[in-house]
């Protein structure tokens, strides 16, 4: 890659209650999560694989992956398509 930024990818997510004044004693939890990986490997391994994932089981790559809505049984978002939750199909 280029010598003028790093060889490496970092990506960030929080989930709970950051509140350290009011802590919510339903779900008293903060979790912050790292995942550090290299372009190469982002690159050559990373997008192929989901891509591949999204290709076999919606039938295209505009799908937005997201913990929120998978977690709800909600269909995942295509973004500017509309989608069918019975099958994934891109409408749009």
């Amino acid at each position: 890659m280029s010598e003028a930024y790093s060889d490496f990818l970092v990506f960030v997510d929080e989930s709970g209650d950051h509140s350290l004044e009011s802590v919510n004693p339903e779900f008293p939890i903060f979790v912050l999560a790292f995942c550090i990986v290299s372009k190469e490997d982002y690159v050559s391994k990373a997008v192929p694989s989901l891509q591949r994932l999204k290709l076999e089981h919606f039938g295209h790559d505009q799908v937005v992956l997201h913990e929120g809505r998978s977690a709800s049984g909600k269909a995942p978002s295509t973004g500017s398509c509309s989608q069918s939750a019975e099958n994934g199909s891109c409408r749009g």
